[in-house]
């Protein structure tokens, strides 16, 4: 839970989660979606806060391992293959939170409309795509339709496509 104390990695073993954060205000970010095999919290669990700063959600039945900070201390002392693969996957982690931050400070919202579509798909469910983007159904809503009548997007069987990716077809 965001906020608690972490003094464990989590290994997601088996299913799929997604990592959510809420504001005091009760405003939603979904920052990632997970599928096993996944490390959770490795970028937290030896930072001075000490505690996580996302809500892990599951969103199928899930496997997780927990290895506590002592344990996984000993482990990338003693096996320096162990402390680069550890250092590897908080550096990807921290790589893709730098994506994300460019993602949702930096760019508009067609940008990141276009963004989630080459990344992720069709657009089928607009308050799923909505929650995931972190903004407000009616927005989204709005720009797509700004983004078809630009011709930029197109809705196609699955759901709004790249207008360009439709042509390809």
């Amino acid at each position: 839970m965001q906020g608690y104390a972490c003094r464990s990695v989590l290994l997601l073993c088996e299913g799929s989660a997604y990592a959510r954060m809420v504001s005091e205000e009760g405003k939603e970010f979904t920052l990632d979606t997970l599928s096993a095999p996944e490390t959770l919290a490795s970028a937290f669990v030896f930072s001075s806060d000490g505690i996580f700063p996302v809500t892990i959600i599951a969103s199928s039945p899930c496997t997780i391992w927990s290895i506590s900070r002592e344990t996984l201390f000993r482990l990338v002392s003693s096996d320096s293959s162990i402390l680069r693969n550890y250092l590897r996957i908080i550096s990807d982690h921290s790589m893709f939170l730098s994506r994300r931050l460019n993602e949702f400070a930096l760019q508009t919202l067609s940008s990141r409309i276009t963004g989630y579509i080459s990344h992720d798909g069709p657009i089928s469910s607009l308050q799923e795509a909505a929650f995931i983007l972190g903004v407000a159904r009616p927005s989204l809503s709005r720009a797509i339709l700004q983004m078809v009548s630009q011709g930029i997007l197109r809705k196609g069987p699955e759901g709004y496509v790249l207008a360009e990716e439709d042509h390809h077809k």
